[in-house]
């Protein structure tokens, strides 16, 4: 009988009861962190990473890529830096209030329509061709630095900086050649720079594009320069051009004060009642300004006409306080709270004439009026408020005189007006004239008596001539 063969003796026996260990020949904290990253040696359970002890080891020197957890953490560099004095974060308005933190959905769907929105503003702003920056430009200029909008300081500032810097003497030339260039292109009355592509900045200090980049760096490190927007490619704005960045010369010096002569000791009126002229020059009356009166009319917007964009809507806001008296300083109704309160008003469609009707009506006594506003009222804009309250889903029950016309509805009456001048000139000249009967008679009997007198006076000249004369008893 045969008899079954006894197997090799135990596996543990035979390797001294030892067990390798899974991560055998890797890295150990490579392996735990999920990476296989052979170790240095066979004895070792570190790669060249991680055996360095505390010492970095050099990656760029062994030519090998780090470990996961070894490797720098990458970070989505910024577009263009905005400079040494720009905001790093914007102040919030009035009225805007910390919201609480929302879900990770809808703060991804809130990001992509604000992105959406302003792409398409920028847009618009970019096909206007009028060079219009950013209407925020000012919330990225930080507390304590003042835009420079006079071009003499700005070229003091300019060379002061850099005279303060170590350069050669082509470098400083080339430099102050290209900033002097784009103190040229500011605007003269916010003293921003549009419109300036690198390549004009470049032919002024003869330099290439790339030195160009090195000189707005340095005067955004130095607070020189801060960009208030940012470069824009056709592709991202979906235009037909790009878009250059938009810059602003700032100072952290405050605002000069012109020095004011004194004036002369006071000579005598000539005889015809005029002023000595130093005296003029120095405006004594007025301090060298300008009366502006609360009651000279700032905004000419048409009352009839339904605003659409916030400029238009910020522009009627003005007129309303300006037609109710509230355009002063001290009408306690703030600009702000006033387009906050009538944005509403304005979507569904109202104009400033509705709005004036409105407040000064109810909806279910159009009869009897309700008075002033401004009367006895600590808080105009919340009585405003409530008056209109009353007319929320009713605008369409407003006599007709004061709905309101969306589109420029001046522009459409000019045109009208132009056509209907056109087409009666038109008219007239194509159109004869329609003679009554009686008018042909009393033509014909008018040419027939000149005729007549014409035929008389012939006659008596001919008898003048022939020597004889015409007694008359």
């Amino acid at each position: 009988m045969s008899k079954i063969p006894l197997g090799q003796g135990d596996v543990r026996v035979r390797h001294d009861d030892a067990v390798l260990p899974s991560y055998a020949g890797w890295c150990q904290p490579c392996y735990e962190q999920g990476s296989f990253v052979l170790a240095t040696s066979v004895d070792s359970d570190r790669c060249i990473i991680h055996g360095a002890g505390r010492a970095a080891a050099d990656v760029e020197r062994f030519g090998l890529t780090p470990p996961p957890m070894a490797r720098p953490r990458e970070t989505r560099p910024s577009s263009t830096p905005r400079g040494r004095a720009a905001r790093l974060t914007p102040p919030r308005g009035p009225g805007h209030a910390a919201a609480a933190r929302p879900v990770r959905r809808q703060l991804t769907r809130a990001a992509a329509r604000a992105l959406a929105y302003g792409r398409e503003r920028a847009r618009q702003r970019l096909e206007n061709g009028q060079w219009a920056p950013h209407p925020g430009w000012r919330s990225f200029i930080d507390t304590g630095w003042r835009v420079l909008i006079d071009q003499k300081e700005a070229l003091q500032r300019v060379d002061e900086l850099i005279e303060g810097e170590d350069w050669r003497g082509d470098k400083r030339r080339s430099w102050t050649q290209i900033l002097r260039q784009l103190v040229c292109a500011m605007d003269w009355s916010t003293g921003l720079v549009t419109g300036l592509a690198a390549d004009r900045l470049g032919a002024a200090g003869a330099r290439a594009p790339r030195t160009v980049s090195r000189v707005l760096a340095w005067a955004r490190d130095v607070g020189l320069l801060v960009v208030v927007e940012a470069g824009a490619s056709k592709e991202f704005l979906g235009t037909d051009r790009n878009r250059t960045p938009t810059y602003a010369l700032v100072t952290c010096r405050p605002q000069p004060v012109a020095a004011q002569r004194n004036p002369p000791q006071s000579r005598p009126v000539d005889e015809s009642g005029d002023l000595p002229e130093s005296l003029v020059e120095n405006k004594p009356l007025t301090g060298g300004g300008r009366n502006d009166p609360a009651s000279k009319r700032l905004v000419d917007w048409p009352v009839f006409q339904v605003p659409r964009s916030p400029t238009e809507r910020n522009a009627a806001t003005r007129c309303l306080l300006n037609r109710m008296g509230l355009d002063g300083p001290s009408s306690g109704a703030p600009l702000w709270r006033a387009r906050a309160l009538l944005k509403g008003w304005w979507d569904q469609g109202a104009c400033v004439a509705g709005v004036l009707y409105a407040l000064e009506h109810h909806p279910d006594r159009l009869e009897s009026r309700r008075g002033a506003v401004t009367k006895g009222s600590t808080d105009v804009l919340r009585v405003i408020g409530y008056r209109l309250k009353p007319w929320t889903g009713r605008l369409a029950e407003l006599p007709p005189e004061v709905i309101g016309h969306r589109g420029d509805y001046r522009a459409r009456q000019a045109s009208q007006l132009a056509a209907r001048v056109r087409g009666s000139a038109t008219s007239r000249t194509q159109t004869p004239d329609r003679v009554s009967p009686g008018q042909l008679a009393a033509r014909a009997a008018w040419a027939e008596h000149r005729r007549a007198l014409r035929q008389r006076r012939l006659v008596e000249q001919q008898r003048i001539r022939d020597g004889g004369r015409s007694w008359r008893p």
